[in-house]
């Protein structure tokens, strides 16, 4: 479903300062920060970190702030 819709010119900068590139469509951006507030969307780079981060724990390889606070002196 396709409708055009008339977007006040307050808006229209809203859009044009939330622009990752000059050349990047008003649909474009308004498609971006509607995924971005989805509770159901994570980008794929951020599902990578998740899942390599998942996989680290696992293994043992992570540290906990509160022993990386202790190594470095913090606490």
């Amino acid at each position: 479903m396709s409708e055009a819709v008339e977007i006040p010119d307050p808006v229209m900068h809203l859009i044009e300062h939330l622009k990752n590139r000059p050349d990047e469509k008003p649909i474009e951006v308004i498609t971006r920060v509607l995924e971005f507030y989805s509770d159901d969307y994570i980008d794929e780079e951020t599902e990578i970190a998740i899942k390599e981060g998942i996989e680290e724990y696992k293994e043992g390889k992570s540290t906990s702030h509160e022993d990386l606070g202790k190594e470095l002196g913090f606490i």
